[in-house]
C-alpha cells in the first residue's frame, strides 16, 4: 500500500472516530447525568438580607444545595428560605395553586433521575398549609394547574397530555403524539394548557424540534426553536426561551393574533443566561433562574431573580446565592400586596 493510501486511510479512520465520539457524547448529553450533580456552597455568610421594595408573597423552587433536589420556599419580602420536602428521590417542577394554598411538583421514581430523562416520575400534590403530602398521578411530569385550581394537567411517557381531577383523581388523556401535524414519538415537553382556546403550548423534540401552539386535534402552528413556552394568564400572549441573547439565551414574548415575536427581557451583568421564566398570579412579577454560562438545567449553578414588570432591568431582584443548582421557581404574590 502506498504512503498516500496509507495517510488517507489514517486521516478517514481519525475522521469516523471523531464522528462515533461526537455521537456518543450527543446521546449522553440527551441522557442527562449519570449521577447527582455537586452540592455547591453558599455564597453569602448567614440569612439572605430583605431586600427593599419586594413584595409579599413567596417563591418556590428546586435546589440540590441539601443533598439532592427538593423544593424550597422563600417567604418574601423577608427571603427565609424553609425546606417543604426531604425526601430521597429528586424533586422539581413545582407549581403553585391558584390560590396559593398549595404545590404540584414531580418527584423521581428512583434516587437520581436527570430531568432530560422524562419518564419515571410521578407528581405530588403538597398541601402547603398542613404540610401533607398526596400522590396525585403516577408516570407524570411538569404539573400545571387549571385557572380554578380543580384540575392539573402534565405530560406522561414523554407523548401524552393528560388531565386528572384533583378531587376525585379521575383522569382524561388529552392527547397523544401522532395526531394531526405532531409526528409518532414526538416527546411534549412542559405542555401548558390554555382552558379558553382549547390549545396547548408545547416544546416538541424527539421526532420533532420546534415549539409552538396546538389544538387537541394536533393542529400546530410553530412560534420558534426555542423551549418552555408558557401561556399568559389571559391567553392573550405567550413567553418562551430561546437563542439571541447576551450569553445565547433571551426572553422572548409572542403575540398569537399577529403571530409575531419580540424580544422581551435579556438582562445585563454576570448572570445573563436567562432559563425558567414563570410570571406571577398577577402577572405583575417574573421569577427566573439565570446562569453565568452554565446551561445544563440540573447541574449548572443557576441562581433565582424576580423581576417586577415595568422596571429597568438593572433592578431585578437577586434571591439565591448558592454555587448548587437552583431550577424551576415559581411565585405567588399575596393579592392584598400594595
Amino acid at each position: 500500500m502506498s504512503r498516500k493510501k496509507t495517510l488517507l486511510l489514517a486521516l478517514l479512520s481519525i475522521t469516523v472516530l471523531a464522528i462515533l465520539v461526537a455521537g456518543v457524547m450527543r446521546w449522553q448529553l440527551k441522557q442527562g447525568r449519570s449521577t447527582p450533580p455537586p452540592v455547591g456552597n453558599p455564597v453569602l455568610n448567614g440569612d439572605i438580607a430583605p431586600a427593599p421594595g419586594l413584595p409579599r408573597g413567596f417563591v418556590v423552587w428546586s435546589s440540590n444545595r441539601y443533598g439532592n433536589h427538593d423544593i424550597l420556599r422563600m417567604q418574601l419580602p423577608q427571603r427565609k428560605i424553609s425546606r417543604l420536602t426531604q425526601h430521597p428521590h429528586t424533586e422539581y417542577f413545582p407549581r403553585i395553586a391558584p390560590n396559593g394554598q398549595a404545590i404540584v411538583f414531580a418527584r423521581s421514581q428512583v434516587p437520581w433521575v436527570s430531568q432530560r430523562n422524562q419518564v419515571p416520575w410521578d407528581v405530588i400534590l403538597l398541601d402547603l398549609n398542613n404540610g401533607q403530602e398526596r400522590l396525585l398521578a403516577k408516570n407524570g411530569n411538569t404539573p400545571t394547574w387549571s385557572a380554578d385550581g380543580s384540575h392539573v394537567y402534565f405530560q406522561r411517557n414523554n407523548t401524552q397530555f393528560v388531565e386528572i381531577n384533583v378531587k376525585t383523581g379521575q383522569e382524561r388523556t388529552l392527547y397523544t403524539s401522532g395526531t394531526g401535524d405532531i409526528r409518532d414519538g414526538a416527546v411534549l415537553q412542559t405542555p401548558h394548557y390554555d382552558a379558553r382556546s382549547g390549545r396547548v403550548a408545547v416544546t416538541l423534540r424527539g421526532a420533532q424540534h420546534k415549539i409552538g401552539i396546538m389544538d387537541l386535534n394536533g393542529k400546530f402552528t410553530r412560534i420558534a426553536d426555542g423551549c418552555q413556552l408558557t401561556w399568559s394568564k389571559q391567553g392573550d400572549f405567550l413567553y418562551y426561551i430561546d437563542y439571541g441573547g447576551r450569553m445565547k439565551n433571551a426572553l422572548y414574548r409572542y403575540d398569537p393574533e399577529k403571530g409575531e415575536s419580540r424580544l422581551w427581557m435579556d438582562i445585563p451583568g454576570e448572570f445573563s443566561h436567562e432559563y425558567f421564566p414563570k410570571l406571577s398570579n398577577d402577572e405583575r412579577y417574573l421569577v427566573y433562574g439565570a446562569s453565568s454560562g452554565g446551561h445544563e438545567h440540573d447541574s449548572a449553578d443557576y441562581e433565582i431573580f424576580l423581576w417586577k414588570l415595568g422596571t429597568p432591568l438593572t433592578e431585578v431582584t437577586r434571591l439565591s446565592f448558592h454555587t448548587g443548582n437552583d431550577n424551576w421557581p415559581d411565585v405567588y404574590i399575596d393579592p392584598e400586596n400594595n
